[in-house]
């Protein structure tokens, strides 16, 4: 699995609510737009390991643990 497959594999995980708080989360912290965190999901740009830790930050647990990039 990629980061970008983890990424989005946890936000389609959450209900549309909480969907919606993570990704905002997820965008305040890192300071990106939304088409950045879209691209982010749809494998259109790689995840930097920097910013896998701020999204582990910004969501409190590790969804890049098993993955393979």
């Amino acid at each position: 699995m990629t980061a970008n497959e983890a990424l989005n594999n946890y936000l389609n995980s959450l209900n549309p609510k909480e969907r919606a708080a993570k990704s905002r989360d997820i965008r305040s912290l890192c300071q990106k737009s939304r088409s950045v965190l879209y691209d982010w999901c749809k494998g259109r740009s790689q995840i930097d390991i920097a910013w896998q830790a701020k999204i582990t930050e910004a969501i409190g647990e590790n969804i890049f643990a098993d993955i393979t990039n």
